[in-house]
Order: structure tokens, then sequence, then C-alpha cells
């Protein structure tokens, strides 16, 4: 039935030996150094788009929605900077205070 089974250990043409490769010092240095000056081109091309006007493609609409988001984040930020953290948490201290006892956390439990 298993007459065609090859018993014991497998043997390669070879013969066992393996080749060595041949090192490519040079030829490795200079790829890796073309890929350097290609990848520092790229990165100079990205740098000039990215010194085009964003607003270049854009709808007027789109720049004037654009332009007013800018000074309402300026507002906020200066708005926020006038107070200390220590005259923000005195403010809404004082606002807690000012409310009546209705809006206070009923106590749970017994007791």
């Amino acid at each position: 039935m298993y007459s065609n089974i090859q018993k014991g250990k497998l043997s390669f043409k070879s013969g066992g030996k393996k080749k060595k490769k041949k090192k490519r010092k040079k030829e490795r240095r200079e790829e890796s150094q073309v890929a350097a000056v290609e990848k520092k081109q790229k990165r100079e091309n990205v740098d000039k788009e990215d010194e085009e006007d964003p607003l270049e493609g854009m709808t007027q609409s789109e720049k004037n929605f654009l332009k007013a988001k800018m000074l309402q984040e300026e507002k906020m930020i200066k708005k926020k900077i006038k107070k200390t953290h220590r005259e923000k948490i005195k403010a809404f201290n004082e606002y807690l205070g000012s409310l009546t006892e209705h809006n206070d956390i009923p106590r749970v439990g017994p007791g």
C-alpha cells in the first residue's frame, strides 16, 4: 500500500553547500544616497505646495466663513485670558451661592 514512500532523512540536491552572497557595499551606498536625494526633493516640493494660498480653491462664502470663525476664536481666547484661575473660581462660587436651595442636591440615605 505505501510502497512509494521514502524512508529516512530528506536530502537536498545541492549537497548541503550554501552559496555565499556577494557583498554590494558600493551599490547600497549609492542607492541610499539616491533615495535620500529623492526624499529631499519631495520634501521641498511639498513645502512649495504648502506655501501656496490655502484659500485658493474656496468659494467666497467659504472664505468669509473661515474669516468669521477665526475672529470668533480670537475673541474667545482674549476673553479667557482676561481672568486668572482664582478669579474664575471666585466668580463660580458666587454664582453657586446665589442659587436657591431648590437647586441643591437632596441628601441621600437615613439621617
